[in-house]
């Protein structure tokens, strides 16, 4: 859009939107706000909020949920010292996962019906009063409470506010990104939750190390000093996740309402054009000389005609469709857009399913992954919840912690930080929708590639080859459907389902990872549950997964459209659509050429040329 000649120009490049509050239509209003935010790019001020409010997010999720691989094994050590069952973890993992389904599916919609900047803080609120709730559960004295009847509560709620982050940090992200650097900005959020559970490995390992040098506990031979610092241990984990969320709520007043659902589901348009300006740091209005009127030049109203501004709608432009169950019907069912929301929901709790059955109760897993010797009948019989590693009867609850640790850092975290990290580099330069597709195919051949050489190496000297496997697995899962499966639903959807349908293919990943929480304790593979130290079921398990990865390759390639356009020119980026363009649906990509149907697709794939 070019400014006019002569004297405007320099007034135009001084601000070349200074005028925009004057534009009279709303159609006008919203290609100037698509307009300000494709100016400005990456918006790193956006970034850093959101990803501030992800980092503590995951973080807890990570100390809650991933990195409950150090909180629960101190857990089981203090209070339930001599069981050799898991079922207080499971029982803890579950509550939370639930409370993390809850929460995406709530907040999803809360946030589609009342506004992002609304709900955008209070789910902070709730993770910070449950982690000081968690980190300060207590039996009372002489064991007149229950620390599990505090932790499950707490826990719930944690997982509620972790639930409401994926969303409303999602969806703020990609209505303020430009679309150049949608994709980025997403990929950008989403790797705190590899950092974060980098963090959470480190803080574990330091706070253990700190304990370990102030109190001596690990030599002291002193079973009561013992128990109490790691009983003080764990509560630091726990509770020091709540410190950046604290931050995070200030960073929180810096951003507005998202314009698109200010304009597009609140109807006000003249709003949602003065905050979007006003994040930039635009001028809203400019002062005119005597004589000045305004003029619509190339759709922008400048200084320098007869014609009067106007900033009020007029009344001969449509409203913004509501949310409503006749809207409802009408887009998911008669224009067959339940596809897509069926797409992004199936592929996410198939990745799920995997990603959680390998990573929650984890230091029982990666305990199988090293060791290199068979173990006794007499260390079998005398495992205790919080001993792993049944190779090593004789090890402290430090050397089980430095341990998980250790594994932790080299076996996941190391390959998914990896992971996340190249994504952002490269996730423009290749089609998101086949990427999703392919990496699923990618994940399939590694975990059954991991699986038949843990088969092979279990209790052998050659376990290093599974080991690396594993974390490769690590490696793409972050690079490819853990973090797609993320980004994909926060672009295709309409403004007023836009949090609603990524709340609730969040959730439908949440329900995949309580289902296997809930199955895996109890499956037996050649007469033997998978829990059982010298049970090699966690490979079979592996080409179990395996398959479903597979799976959700066929899901992701006949229900996802396409969120690019055609690569153009002589560059290698692939240019993203306009969230506009996207919401517009199904029946806008069959235009295009595009096959959003199973049927459509094996037909396509088999009909002859």
């Amino acid at each position: 859009m070019a400014p006019p000649d002569g004297q405007q120009t320099a007034l135009w490049q001084h601000n070349p939107l200074h005028a925009a509050r004057h534009l009279q239509k709303r159609s006008q209003r919203r290609t100037q706000i698509i307009n300000d935010i494709d100016r400005y790019g990456f918006d790193w001020t956006v970034w850093a909020v959101a990803a501030r409010q992800v980092l503590p997010l995951e973080e807890l999720n990570s100390y809650n949920l991933f990195a409950t691989n150090q909180i629960l094994p101190a857990l089981s050590f203090v209070y339930w010292r001599d069981d050799t069952s898991i079922g207080h973890e499971t029982w803890i993992n579950v509550v939370t996962l639930l409370g993390s389904f809850v929460g995406q599916i709530l907040f999803g919609f809360l946030a589609d019906r009342f506004g992002r900047r609304r709900l955008y803080g209070l789910e902070l609120i709730i993770v910070i009063f449950s982690t000081i709730g968690v980190a300060q559960s207590s039996e009372g004295a002489n064991r007149s409470m229950s620390i599990l009847g505090w932790l499950l509560p707490w826990r719930f709620f944690m997982g509620l506010g972790i639930g409401a982050e994926y969303p409303l940090s999602a969806i703020i992200t990609s209505e303020w990104a430009a679309v150049g650097c949608r994709a980025r900005m997403l990929a950008s959020v989403f790797i705190m939750q590899s950092l974060g559970q980098l963090v959470a490995t480190l803080v574990g390992f330091g706070v253990l190390e700190g304990f370990r040098h102030s109190t001596h506990f690990d030599t002291a031979n002193d079973d009561e000093l013992t128990r109490r610092t790691i009983d003080s241990a764990w509560r630091w984990v726990a509770g020091v996740g709540a410190i950046p969320a604290l931050v995070a709520i200030l960073f929180r007043l810096t951003i507005p309402e998202s314009g698109r659902f200010t304009l597009d589901v609140a109807n006000e348009s003249k709003r949602a054009l003065e905050e979007t300006r006003g994040h930039y740091g635009l001028v809203s209005d400019i002062e005119l000389g005597e004589g000045d009127e305004m003029e619509e030049v190339d759709g922008f109203s400048i200084p320098g005609s007869d014609a009067t501004s106007a900033i009020e709608d007029p009344p001969d432009e449509a409203l913004p469709v509501p949310f409503s169950v006749k809207d409802l019907r009408q887009y998911f069912l008669v224009e067959g857009n339940w596809r897509y929301l069926a797409g992004t929901s199936i592929t996410w709790f198939l990745l799920d399913f995997a990603f959680y059955g390998l990573g929650i109760n984890n230091p029982r897993t990666l305990a199988k992954l090293w060791q290199s010797k068979p173990i006794t009948t007499h260390n079998n019989s005398t495992i205790l919840a919080w001993q792993a590693d049944a190779s090593k009867p004789n090890a402290t609850i430090y050397d089980v912690l430095h341990d998980n640790a250790v594994h932790q850092l080299i076996t996941v975290s190391i390959g998914s930080v990896l992971g996340s990290m190249i994504l952002i580099k490269v996730i423009n330069y290749f089609p998101r929708k086949k990427g999703l597709s392919w990496s699923f195919i990618i994940m399939a051949i590694i975990l059954a590639a991991t699986g038949g050489s843990f088969l092979g190496t279990f209790q052998k000297s050659t376990f290093i080859l599974t080991i690396f496997l594993y974390a490769l697995c690590q490696f793409f899962f972050n690079l490819g459907p853990n973090s797609l499966t993320f980004i994909l639903p926060a672009e295709i959807f309409p403004t007023r389902y836009r949090c609603t349908c990524h709340g609730i293919s969040a959730a439908s990943g949440k329900l995949g990872s309580i289902i296997v929480q809930a199955i895996l304790p109890a499956i037996s593979i050649n007469g033997r549950k998978i829990s059982d130290p010298n049970s090699n079921g966690l490979g079979y398990i592996l080409i179990i997964f395996a398959a479903i990865m597979a799976f959700g390759s066929i899901f992701s390639w006949a229900w996802i459209p396409d969120v690019q356009n055609a690569r153009t020119g002589k560059g290698y980026e692939i240019p993203s659509k306009g969230l506009e363009e996207l919401a517009e649906g199904r029946t806008t990509a069959q235009r295009e050429g595009q096959v959003i149907s199973i049927r459509g697709k094996f037909r396509g794939l088999f009909k002859r040329k």
